[in-house]
């Protein structure tokens, strides 16, 4: 979760500015909005901005919880109506909103070139741009200096060029762990997800799914990717670095705030997170790769879509622009610090990326970036594959358990094809 930077006061004066540099296109409409549960004041804010900037169009928006956004848009968007008329996408399900016919082609509305190559990746589904970015994201090693100290592990180099493999971080791990302190070698943030968990079968060559998002078989169960889940199943069994059934961020989180580890793996918003610990000395250095491998990095985060069956089209179309704008862009970052979809933006903003998180993240969605698999069965991908790792996390042959994941994978796509 993101932390709030800024009094949402201070932020609603600086929006309100805003009404000047954007033109309106619709005329008298009502705009009926989905929106991700963020807390109201992260996203009040933006949408009286907006109707500041566009007295002609009124906003009515509705908050829903990440544990309920999910099912509350597939209930809505499946009934076929013009309602909602624009609502927040969670990256991963462009391609299966998109498929659905849920999504309309932004391609030719928004100007595509002024996104960065992550954040553009992350919206396309066959060619075409279907879900607007308005935030991205990456990850990170974090390290406890104290821990690494103690062991005699020299700090680990901000450089990406010089970014530590996995196999070295397993080793310094080892030489963390204290079972009877209670402290870990390395902790993953969400250790059974995809998202931070793709990137290192990915590293040795792995695809995850067919070029066509239809098929798993041959792909979750490749060599590639068997090898990178025999890796991550001996963090918690041979080596026993890692913490087995911590699958609450929170707790992973805390698990690294408090100095129970020593190696961390945590997306950017750990960077706000670790305030919460003034007495945590501690680092960053650039996501993990295996030696034989090359660097990849998760991206991804909440994206904007249209509803292609809008009563209020240019109005929808007025709004994701305006989002999208560079004055609109610096006062959301202000609200929640995500990593910017904009190239502008990392110059706007150069003071507060003027910091090693930030500079290694910026390296990362320009050169390592690798968007979640392209699927129109994201949310069963998902799913089946969070099942697998649990199971690989406990034991399990990873060879079997992807064998398996792959095959129900594949029963559920054949309804996409």
């Amino acid at each position: 979760m993101f932390r709030f930077r800024t009094a949402a006061s201070a932020v609603a004066l600086g929006l309100m500015a805003l009404a000047t540099h954007s033109p309106s296109l619709a005329q008298d409409k009502t705009l009926s909005i989905v929106w991700m549960g963020w807390p109201d004041e992260h996203v009040k804010p933006m949408m009286d901005a907006f109707m500041a900037a566009h007295p002609d169009i009124t906003v009515n928006y509705e908050r829903v919880p990440f544990n309920q956004i999910f099912q509350t848009l597939d209930v809505r968007l499946n009934a076929r109506t013009p309602d909602p008329d624009v609502y927040s996408v969670d990256s991963p399900l462009t391609a299966s909103y998109a498929v659905r016919g849920h999504l309309l082609d932004l391609t030719e509305i928004i100007d595509v070139d002024k996104l960065t190559p992550a954040a553009r990746a992350a919206a396309q589904y066959d060619g075409k741009l279907y879900s607007a970015p308005i935030a991205s994201s990456s990850a990170l090693l974090f390290y406890n200096k104290a821990l690494l100290d103690a062991a005699g592990i020299p700090h680990p180099s901000t450089d990406p060029a010089e970014r530590m493999t996995w196999e070295a971080v397993v080793e310094g791990a080892k030489s963390i762990r204290d079972e009877k302190a209670g402290v870990w070698g390395l902790v993953i943030e969400q250790s059974e997800r995809p998202y931070q968990l793709l990137p290192m079968a990915q590293s040795l060559g792995a695809t995850g799914i067919s070029e066509d998002g239809l098929t798993a078989t041959g792909y979750v169960d490749s060599p590639e990717f068997v090898e990178a889940a025999t890796f991550y199943r001996n963090l918690f069994n041979e080596w026993r670095v890692s913490p087995t059934g911590v699958f609450d961020h929170n707790l992973s989180q805390e698990l690294f705030g408090t100095g129970k580890t020593g190696f961390f793996i945590g997306g950017p918003w750990m960077l706000s997170i670790l305030a919460n610990y003034p007495d945590l000395d501690w680092g960053v250095a650039p996501f993990p790769y295996f030696e034989k491998g090359k660097p990849v990095t998760p991206t991804g985060s909440w994206h904007v879509g249209i509803n292609p069956r809008t009563d209020a089209m240019d109005a929808a179309k007025t709004f994701v622009n305006w989002y999208l704008s560079d004055a609109a862009q610096q006062e959301w970052f202000k609200l929640r610090s995500y990593p910017q979809v904009t190239s502008s933006m990392w110059e706007l903003e150069a003071e507060a990326f003027d910091s090693d998180g930030w500079q290694i993240m910026r390296h990362e969605l320009d050169e390592t970036a690798v968007a979640r698999p392209a699927t129109p069965g994201w949310r069963e991908y998902e799913d089946i594959l969070r099942v697998a790792f649990r199971d690989i996390q406990t034991g399990e042959d990873p060879q079997t358990a992807l064998t398996r994941a792959a095959t129900q994978i594949d029963r559920e796509l054949v309804k996409y094809r």
